[in-house]
């Protein structure tokens, strides 16, 4: 049996995080509308101030959340200032689970199914006080072809935030400036929770600048990688659904994080789950679904080689070999010329 809409009013509190865009705000809210939720929490971020049209933009989002047409106890967080993709999204959420235990989250660019709200309701419930589960995702990146599963759902080691549920005994770890960080990983800690060497390198690189914070793409932007490094550190479980429940509306240009209109995810299908719901007979992560989304989704083939090269050759030797070929890219890039040193390497390149 397909859900497509619920009969009764959803009971579970609901969170909608919307910034600029009033187009996909009105088509995640018209979803959000078929299921009637009892309790709905608003957060917007402010307007940038370098940016002119974000003013009316926002202005025109936060007028679609205001036809608000059933039964419903409405919460607001709307910012004048402006907190950015980092900040504005995880303090919205530690707002909503400083009055909320449990909760769904979405954001004004991730369109749901109906069925995705059943399952998070039913799996909050299932799994309130079982702390090893930390996060219920709604999101399937895998091509039909590679499921197969008689179950409804899998657990992963990996974070799926495009619509999502989760409860605050899980979200009060949460810390987006990882302060853990340095004694975590000056021990050694998160090596063991990943099987391969180019693992570890790629989400000890990701973790130490949302850490540092000094670059655009580090917190300044996200607030999901903190969320993971905190999965990590908890040996915390990520449920995920054997179909794909939500689909991304905001590829494009105008986005912060997915600006490639073809970027992994980009064309996602949205599915309606099966009920009653199919429970995994033993709580085990499935690593070779985990292996395929790392390898399809989160690392590219040249950083996976790259990573696998490292192993066999000694530092000094792959630092400079990185140098060189860094150094390469950035003249050929240019077009200038000039002398390089490298702490292992001398090298000359003519000078224009």
């Amino acid at each position: 049996m397909n859900i497509q809409e619920t009969a009764k009013p959803l009971t579970t509190p609901v969170l909608l995080l919307i910034f600029n865009r009033p187009e996909t705000t009105r088509k995640v809210l018209d979803a959000i509308r078929k299921v009637k939720p009892t309790k709905l929490y608003i957060a917007a971020d402010g307007p940038r101030s370098h940016i002119k049209e974000d003013v009316r933009k926002c202005k025109e989002a936060r007028e679609v959340v205001s036809q608000i047409d059933w039964d419903c106890t409405v919460t607001r967080l709307f910012r004048d200032e402006n907190l950015g993709c980092g900040k504005g999204p995880s303090s919205a959420m530690t707002w909503f689970f400083d009055q909320e235990e449990e909760g769904i989250i979405l954001e004004d660019d991730c369109l749901p199914s109906s069925s995705f709200f059943s399952f998070c309701a039913e799996l909050l419930e299932r799994y309130r006080h079982d702390t090893r589960i930390m996060e219920i995702g709604g999101t399937n990146f895998e091509s039909k072809k590679n499921r197969g599963s008689d179950y409804s759902y899998f657990f992963s080691n990996m974070i799926y935030i495009w619509g999502w549920a989760t409860w605050r005994r899980a979200w009060k770890l949460y810390d987006y400036e990882m302060g853990h960080y340095n004694e975590i990983t000056r021990k050694q800690y998160l090596d063991g929770h990943f099987d391969f060497a180019y693992e570890v390198e790629h989400f000890n690189y990701i973790f130490e600048k949302m850490h540092t914070g000094d670059e655009r793409t580090s917190r300044k932007t996200v607030w999901d990688y903190q969320w993971q490094f905190i999965c990590k550190i908890n040996s915390g479980l990520i449920i995920v659904p054997e179909k794909n429940l939500v689909t991304n509306l905001g590829f494009g240009a105008d986005a912060t994080n997915t600006k490639n209109p073809i970027g992994a995810g980009h064309d996602l299908k949205m599915e309606e789950l099966d009920f009653p719901l199919k429970h995994p007979e033993f709580i085990m992560v499935n690593k070779k679904r985990d292996h395929r989304y790392f390898n399809e989704i989160c690392s590219s083939r040249v950083y996976r080689m790259k990573s696998s090269i490292k192993q066999y050759i000694p530092k000094p030797v792959f630092e400079s070999l990185k140098y060189f070929f860094k150094s390469a890219i950035r003249l050929l890039s240019s077009g200038r010329v000039e002398r390089i040193v490298s702490p292992h390497t001398h090298m000359l390149r003519n000078q224009q």
